[in-house]
């Protein structure tokens, strides 16, 4: 426990000599202790950083740009010019302990990034990728050079020079690999030309960064002997030849057996334990901690379960806790008052177009002569010339070994900051990847059915293991039909999160022009193969907000009829909706919005997703609600399709409502269909498609369907739930708006229009989901294309 004195320790100096506090009732000041302070520190980083990137958010900006100006809106530059701030949360007995844990964080973030780095997939990408890498690295180090003679004969005559022109060289010359992965991500560039090319060639930068700065750590050793550097290096280099022919091939052995569910925790004790011993080897070499623990990460087999397991466990609390003491830590150092002068300024205009013009333009003609065109070229270029936290980590090394002066490492981390701010606005001005646009006509299925050549493409959406079955089910029934093909296209979509093995993965997925292992998409492959269904498995990883753009981008490129979506949700234990996941109900909404052809929502809940249609014997009775509209008629025809199926007995259930005067308003359900088609012609159209049902024996020779009218006066959604409540239905189909009997008045019209927007299962679909926990049928709620609604975007 701590000293009884320890209260009596002025307010603003104060030693750390305890761990814990005894507590306030004991007359302690917890401030003033290890433990306490490190996490008053911590709380005060997390809260800003976060805060600042919320801020940045709408400006497309990286994370590590706001976490990196918090870090230094805490230090001398803003926040620490108040000395009692200073000294009451950052004193200076607490930055040893603070350098400490964000040194440890370092070593296991440069672990992972070690890990995320496929050398396999690097010599995949071919010359163009290594061509590209060279010249960026080269030209900027060169040019770097010249600065450094200059900056070192003003600024930082103390250091060896070798070292100096090394550690400026490395982050004018460097490229950010993870913050240009998360930047590819989200601007959804991993597909494209640009980004197939440019992430192999940041990922050697970053191989090549790591090996310059073994170098210019060796060449500042403390000895005056010249050959010790030598020395180093050579120790260095046999040190990374010991790891790639005997670690490694432990490594091998640990990821095979650790992948077994019941032997996990020792082998991922033993995998940690080499990254401590790693940083230690590198350190009593002579290099820095975090070299060993990159190259180290670097040797661990990316194929299997183990490295995506091992990621799973450490990222989260790296990144999340341990990063942003790095930053904080990172922001004491970095005081940019120091940049007081003209001369100053000129130092880091002369940096920054140092940087910018060496870089870009040696990557431009590089670009170019690949027969890249110019403004894909220029992007190329900017992308190449993100900054982040690996350049911040060398600037930091280079400051605690003495290379670089106050003055100068505040010029060169204002430097990073400034690069990093323009490269995300930059590339998305100059480039826009031109997309499918290539026109076609079945965009709904009731229009698609009455064409000569009427194949139906659907692009049915997972999320999930929930709906699979089901959507199977679908597919079956939409299958056994001998009036049109089917073409299957099913996209498993996945959440974007802030890790960085997010990116990471999706990058090197997309590299190694593989598939992502799922067990859902083997299972749909097996049965395609299975039952000779053409289909074509593809993969989205959005950020929640964008992933709409992903769903209707690719509905337009694969020429969809239908897009399927599933529906999220839990249940309680009577069968009612308990929760549905608010985020992808954003994703419904939009896609609803800007979808380029018809939509359907699914809802599995019951009988439908319970059996595999085409192996049981028992009848699948479902259930179509028509009211009228263009939606309603778009899931008859497709509620006609699947009873073709021979398992399957279609029930139409027309509702007519015997009060259309009085009672409008809660009969037509919504109003946001399209205003042009007048509710007489709408009226004409629902004759003719239901016509056929009501001679059933001369007119659908092929569907086992029945048909039946229901009068009902006051709310549809009670008439409709009343209707299938008693029922056994495994599957219902409605349409999701419903054209109102009679004109509303134009007050009515908006208000119901403003509840039509937030609901993506009109009101019907909503009460029927939502409703009695005793109807157990999945439900599919669809949306008619129609060209004079449809915003693509």
């Amino acid at each position: 426990m701590a000293p009884s004195n320890a209260t009596s320790v002025a307010p603003h100096c104060y030693p750390l000599h305890e761990v814990v506090s005894n507590g306030v009732l004991q007359g302690d000041y917890p401030i003033r202790f290890a433990l306490p302070l490190l996490i008053i520190q911590i709380t005060i980083v997390l809260v800003l950083t976060r805060t600042l990137a919320a801020l940045f958010k709408p400006l497309h900006q990286p994370r590590v740009l706001a976490e990196v100006i918090g870090g230094v809106l805490l230090g001398p530059t803003a926040l620490g010019r108040n000395k009692a701030f200073l000294q009451t949360i950052f004193p200076k007995d607490s930055l040893t302990i603070l350098d400490t844990a964000s040194s440890m964080g370092l070593m296991f973030y440069m672990f992972l990034v070690g890990l995320e780095l496929d050398l396999k997939a690097i010599r995949r990408s071919g010359k163009t990728a290594f061509i590209i890498a060279f010249s960026g690295i080269a030209a900027p180090f060169i040019g770097g050079v010249g600065v450094s003679t200059i900056l070192h004969r003003t600024l930082s005559t103390k250091s060896n020079f070798a070292a100096f022109v090394t550690f400026m060289g490395v982050p004018l010359s460097i490229t950010a690999f993870p913050v240009l992965a998360r930047i590819l991500a989200e601007r959804k560039l991993f597909k494209t030309e640009l980004g197939k090319v440019v992430l192999p060639a940041a990922a050697i930068n970053d191989v090549c960064a790591w090996i310059l700065l073994a170098t210019g750590v060796a060449l500042n050793g403390q000895s005056e002997n010249p050959a010790i550097p030598a020395y180093v290096l050579l120790c260095g280099i046999a040190y990374v030849l010991f790891l790639f022919f005997v670690v490694r091939r432990g490594l091998e052995w640990i990821a095979r057996r650790g992948s077994e569910e019941s032997a996990n925790e020792i082998y991922v004790c033993v995998t940690i334990m080499g990254v401590l011993l790693a940083g230690f080897t590198t350190d009593a070499i002579g290099i820095h901690p975090l070299f060993g623990a990159f190259a180290y990460g670097i040797m661990l087999p990316k194929e299997g379960k183990f490295a995506p397991m091992l990621v799973e466990k450490i990222e989260d609390f790296v990144s999340v806790l341990m990063l942003p003491l790095f930053f904080a830590s990172s922001g004491l150092k970095t005081n940019l008052a120091t940049i007081n002068s003209m001369k100053s300024v000129g130092f880091l205009l002369l940096l920054v177009l140092t940087a910018f013009f060496c870089k870009i333009t040696a990557t431009v003609l590089a670009a170019m002569c690949l027969k890249m065109d110019l403004r894909t070229s220029f992007a190329f270029g900017f992308l190449m010339n993100t900054k982040g936290l690996v350049e911040l980590i060398v600037l930091n090394i280079g400051r605690d070994i003495g290379v670089f002066d106050d003055q100068t490492f505040a010029l060169l981390v204002l430097m990073c900051l400034i690069l990093l701010f323009f490269t995300t606005p930059a590339v998305m001005a100059l480039y826009k990847p031109a997309r499918d646009q290539a026109p076609y006509t079945n965009r709904n299925i009731e229009k698609s059915s009455k064409s000569r050549k009427n194949e139906l493409r659907v692009l049915a959406c997972i999320q999930g293991t929930r709906s699979i079955l089901g959507l199977l089910n679908l597919v079956e029934g939409c299958r056994c039909t001998k009036r049109s093909s089917l073409k299957l296209f099913v996209m498993h979509l996945t959440e974007l999160s802030d890790r960085m093995s997010a990116a990471m993965n999706m990058g090197r997925a997309i590299q190694a022009k593989t598939p992502v292992e799922d067990d859902n998409m083997v299972a749909l492959e097996v049965y395609a193969r299975y039952t000779k269904t053409p289909l074509k498995l593809l993969h989205a990883i959005s950020p929640i907000d964008d992933m709409h753009e992903d769903v209707c981008n690719m509905a337009m490129i694969k020429r969809a009829t239908l897009l399927i979506m599933p529906m999220n949700f839990d249940l309680r234990e009577d069968g009612s909706i308990e929760h549905i996941s608010q985020g992808f109900r954003r994703v419904h909404q939009r896609v609803l919005q800007h979808a380029p052809c018809s939509v359907a929502i699914y809802v599995d809940r019951g009988l439908w997703g319970s059996t595999e249609l085409s192996e049981t014997l028992s009848e699948h009775k479902i259930a179509m609600l028509f009211f009228g509209g263009p939606d309603d008629r778009e899931a008859l025809v497709f509620a006609l399709r699947i009873a073709e199926h021979p398992n399957v007995k279609l029930h139409v259930m027309r509702f007519i409502d015997q009060d259309k005067d009085q009672n409008a308003l809660d009969s037509a359900i919504d109003v946001d269909s399209p205003k042009e088609n007048h509710p007489s012609d709408d009226k004409k159209l629902d004759e003719e498609s239901i016509a056929p049902l009501k001679d059933l024996k001369r007119s659908l020779k092929a569907c086992d369907a029945a048909y039946t009218e229901f009068m009902y006066q006051g709310s549809a959604a009670n008439a409709a739930e009343n209707a299938v409540k008693s029922e056994d239905f495994s599957l219902i189909l409605i349409g999701r708006r419903h054209y109102a009997p009679a004109p509303f008045p134009s007050h009515a019209t908006a208000a119901m229009e403003k509840v039509s927007e937030s609901n993506e299962l009109g009101t019907v679909g909503d009460a029927l989901v939502k409703g009695a926990g005793n109807i157990k049928a999945s439900i599919l709620i669809i949306q008619q294309y129609n060209s004079s609604a449809f915003v693509h975007k």
